[in-house]
């Protein structure tokens, strides 16, 4: 039996496509237990998502948000103490985080 890899992932849905696809992110994540979902509304609430995200020790880090979440999120990989592989979901689809999750099973 294959051990399902801990995903995390970080959303922050800045514009109205992500806005609008986050019921079903919110859906794949309540479907998936290894997956770990943190949302903030703003840049300035990285730092504590990404302190909860360290505790739960993930092997891959998908991020959901523009630049400056992306940025700040990388800024913030010094409170785990290893680091995760990251991924980018620069499209805020739940399409290329079921492909994410799939790949790191």
């Amino acid at each position: 039996m294959r051990k399902v890899q801990r995903v995390a992932l970080l959303s922050n849905p800045e514009g109205p496509a992500s806005i609008a696809e986050l019921p079903r992110i919110r859906a794949f994540c309540a479907d998936h237990p290894h997956v770990f979902h943190y949302e903030v509304e703003e840049a300035g609430q990285i730092g504590e998502a990404m302190r909860s995200i360290a505790r739960v020790r993930p092997a891959l880090l998908a991020i959901n948000g523009g630049e400056p979440t992306v940025a700040a999120a990388l800024a913030e990989l010094k409170h785990f103490e290893d680091a995760p592989a990251v991924e980018i979901i620069r499209d805020g689809k739940a399409d290329a985080l079921r492909r994410l999750v799939s790949r790191a099973a």
